[in-house]
């Protein structure tokens, strides 16, 4: 017995056929509907009992979908459909037993028993011929032209789907890869935004992402708790120090007290120098706020033990602070221009609290408040008087009080 081995003239061209092929992805893979229903119509339209689409790959052919044959793949030696593949149109042998190149074929003397077959190529747009449609039948028979023209607008069916197949395999890689840049960029909006939110409010930065305007002109007046507070003797204790030491005591100084302020609903506002200036009840006005204020300011006295421990190694002097605390009219709102803008908290009351504090110099880890602090906490913690002082620009004195510690609540 012969066993008819067909080789190709060109084998760079066959290598680039294979390479099509392989690209479809779609050898050893599981039956398919769409591919199922082509055969049945095949074989239903041409009056045969096998109907195959075969793939020619380099040393087989292997069965995208069949009907009534149970094989899967044979080898390409003896394939029927790779001779198809190397001419235009259909292939049609009316009886096999009397074709030359056939008649010893396993395939003719043996089970399937192949007499007659039919199989038209399937080409990609590119012009490679992948495999055929084909259909067989155990008797000798000739295609109408009506079947033979059914038959090719079957294959070009198959190809549709094929083609189908890989764009959308195509469009799910295309929107794998944007999917993968559009976390990337999310991360890198999110890290942007976390790094922003170190400058401005996160409060302040939710507002004005939920706004649905650029126009930043969004000035109001309100009022609030403003917290100042001041490192007393910075300059002496910095003076002999490197500039890389003197940072390290201002990290170690922010990061302790503004945790503090954070704790009690209030927001850092800005840090200036040694000077931490902070508001409680903006972006949103919750009752209480002036306890909070005051309580926060007791608690960032108590943790300058922890500032003191964290910078032992870099100086001797302990840290102290002053702190003023008073309540107003204040005007808040996003400043500046169309390249640079930033949130800002301005108006009489911010610079009362600001000359409240400075009349803690000379008296380290004194807490004073005003009038209307006071009257918001005197139930709450102890204090004591102090001399009512001038305030450049107002006729009235202003009244401050020093606030020594919680009350025990009976």
């Amino acid at each position: 017995m012969e066993i008819i081995s067909l080789p190709f003239d060109d084998l760079k061209k066959e290598k680039a056929r294979l390479a099509a092929l392989h690209e479809q992805n779609i050898l050893d893979t599981e039956n398919e509907e769409e591919f199922d229903r082509i055969v049945k119509v095949a074989s239903f339209i041409c009056g045969t009992p096998i109907s195959l689409i075969s793939l020619v790959d380099t040393d087989r052919q292997w069965f995208k979908s069949r009907i009534g044959l149970e094989l899967k793949e044979t080898p390409r030696s003896v394939s029927f459909c790779s001779h198809a593949i190397q001419q235009d149109g259909i292939m049609e042998i009316e009886d096999a037993t009397k074709d030359k190149r056939f008649k010893d074929n396993p395939l003719v003397k043996g089970d399937p028993n192949i007499k007659f077959y039919a199989g038209t190529p399937l080409i990609t747009q590119a012009g490679f011929k992948l495999g055929t449609l084909c259909v067989i039948d155990r008797v000798p028979k000739i295609l109408s032209q009506e079947q033979k023209d059914c038959l090719k607008t079957l294959s070009m069916q198959i190809m549709n789907q094929l083609e189908l197949k890989q764009q959308k395999k195509q469009l799910h890689q295309l929107n794998s890869t944007l999917l993968t840049e559009l976390e990337q960029k999310l991360e890198l909006q999110n890290k942007v935004l976390h790094l922003f939110v170190k400058f401005v409010p996160e409060s302040i930065v939710a507002k004005h992402l939920n706004a649905n305007t650029d126009d930043y002109d969004d000035a109001e007046a309100k009022n609030l708790t403003v917290l100042f507070c001041d490192i007393r003797g910075y300059t002496s204790i910095v003076e002999k120090l490197k500039p890389q030491q003197a940072v390290a005591i201002l990290k170690s100084y922010y990061a302790v007290l503004s945790d503090v302020i954070s704790t009690y609903s209030g927001m850092v506002n800005q840090y200036v120098g040694d000077e931490i200036f902070a508001t409680f009840g903006d972006p949103f006005s919750i009752p209480g706020y002036e306890k909070d204020a005051v309580f926060c300011a007791l608690e960032m006295i108590d943790r300058l033990n922890l500032i003191n421990e964290e910078c032992k190694g870099i100086t001797d002097i302990p840290i102290k602070v002053g702190i003023g605390i008073h309540s107003g009219e204040v005007i808040t709102g996003t400043l500046g221009s169309k390249n640079k803008i930033e949130y800002s908290i301005t108006g009489d009351s911010v610079n009362t609290g600001k000359r409240i504090e400075t009349l803690t110099q000379g008296f380290p880890n004194t807490i004073l408040i005003s009038r209307p602090i006071y009257d918001k906490v005197k139930d709450l913690v102890e204090v004591k008087a102090w001399p009512s002082v001038e305030v450049k620009g107002k006729s009235e004195l202003l009244e401050v009080f020093q606030v020594l510690r919680k009350k025990e609540l009976m």
